[in-house]
């Protein structure tokens, strides 16, 4: 091994360790953790990196331009670079050299976007036999700027960014072990957050995250809440167990004015008649004249409803594909027409509702404030006693039973609207 190699070597590792070693905000994310990847090339683009087999180390350093093969052969990871294969191993694991080197990978079987990722990637054999599992392990903010870019694009204003920063720090601390039993914390797909690699486009994201660092929502029992969002309400958001059973007092509906002219705001579908009318039948709605199966929504409901029978309208909107749950019903022309508002769920805070109010300079605090009621925000870094650091397995986790949050804690609103009352009775 040349001198050189060697040193490179010694101090990227030690870097490597020192920063596990003092319980750093690592995140191991699960890479298209829904589809069998049977092939792919992982490719070096900036920086160092060592590569280790089976926890032995097989090359010192590779920089930028090498590349090499990653294919699944019986139950392990056949390994091959500059062509020649080099063997089939349990586990790959490319480490960077001091934490700053970024790599792409490309999958061939089956064929997928080339995607950049930051830091450090570890490869085996899929428990179930199905092909790779790849993970990459990487610091907190590059995690989060790959969510918030992901879930949000590039074009709003900072408050936006910061307060989606916010939510997605949130989840991910609320749900950080949630694969611990497929060998990392979160997948990269939306049963997790989406996450699509490196942040590649929109430095403000970066400083949105890092001018947040370490600020969750919290509600009144000192647990992070799930910070759901959706694209948009069409002027309303919905109660949280209309679409998941579960009531939670920070996900009352309430009356968003700021979305009301947005891309998502309004959407029409036609559907025949004969097979809404065959769906409502076979869901206990049955009626002489078509005309009854006329449905008004002036304020957002939980089911369709007919003459005192009720369908969830969650199970409406899945079945017909629908943007959102939010709609009206006219018959007409042997054709039952749909008139809609919002896109999503409608639960929690509404995109392009809350980039409008960024758009006209509230911050992300008063945004916070109009879309989660009876919340807190909490700046972790404040709260270490309730963090507890698992050195032998890497993990950060926010304990919330324990009661030992600073005083310095503030309301995010301490008050229902009274919009908000008036729609919640």
């Amino acid at each position: 091994m040349k001198i050189e190699s060697y040193r490179r070597l010694c101090c990227g590792l030690a870097a490597y360790f020192l920063t596990f070693s003092l319980c750093a905000q690592k995140v191991s994310v699960g890479l298209f953790f829904d589809v069998p990847v049977k092939s792919a090339t992982l490719a070096v683009q900036s920086g160092s990196y060592a590569v280790i087999v089976d926890d032995t180390l097989l090359i010192a350093a590779i920089d930028k331009g090498a590349s090499m093969q990653l294919l699944s052969n019986s139950g392990g990871v056949r390994l091959r670079i500059s062509g020649e294969n080099t063997g089939t191993f349990a586990s790959v694991k490319v480490v960077g050299m001091g934490d700053e080197g970024t790599f792409s990978i490309l999958c061939h079987n089956p064929p997928l976007p080339m995607r950049s990722y930051a830091q450090h990637a570890f490869v085996r054999s899929a428990r179930d036999g199905s092909g790779l599992l790849i993970i990459n392990q990487l610091d907190e903010h590059f995690y989060l700027s790959g969510v918030v870019e992901a879930e949000t694009g590039c074009t709003a204003k900072p408050e936006f960014f910061k307060t989606q920063a916010i939510l997605s720090r949130t989840y991910l601390y609320a749900h950080f072990n949630r694969h611990g039993k497929d060998g990392f914390n979160l997948c990269d797909g939306v049963h997790c957050q989406a996450y699509k690699g490196l942040l590649t486009r929109c430095r403000r994201i970066r400083a949105a995250v890092g001018e947040t660092e370490g600020t969750i929502v919290i509600d009144r029992e000192k647990r992070p809440i799930t910070p759901s969002f959706h694209a948009n309400c069409g002027g309303q958001t919905c109660h949280s167990e209309n679409v998941w059973r579960e009531k939670l007092p920070y996900l009352r509906s309430i009356r968003d004015e700021h979305c009301k002219y947005q891309v998502g705001a309004r959407w029409q579908k036609r559907i025949a008649l004969s097979e809404w009318r065959d769906y409502m039948s076979k869901n206990g709605i049955r009626v002489k004249n078509p005309r009854q199966l006329e449905f008004e929504q002036p304020l957002r409901k939980k089911y369709y409803e007919v003459n005192g029978k009720k369908v969830e309208l969650t199970k409406v909107r899945h079945r017909f594909g629908l943007r959102s749950t939010f709609f009206d019903v006219r018959i007409a022309g042997g054709e039952a027409l749909l008139t809609g508002k919002g896109y999503g769920h409608g639960v929690g805070l509404c995109q392009e509702g809350a980039m409008q109010m960024a758009e006209k300079g509230m911050t992300c605090e008063n945004i916070l404030r109009h879309y989660y009621k009876n919340t807190r925000l909490i700046s972790f870094s404040q709260a270490l006693s309730t963090t507890v650091m698992q050195q032998d397995s890497m993990l950060f986790l926010f304990n919330p039973w324990r009661n030992e949050l600073p005083d310095t804690t503030t309301f995010v609103d301490d008050v229902v609207s009274q919009d908000s009352a008036e729609l919640q009775n």
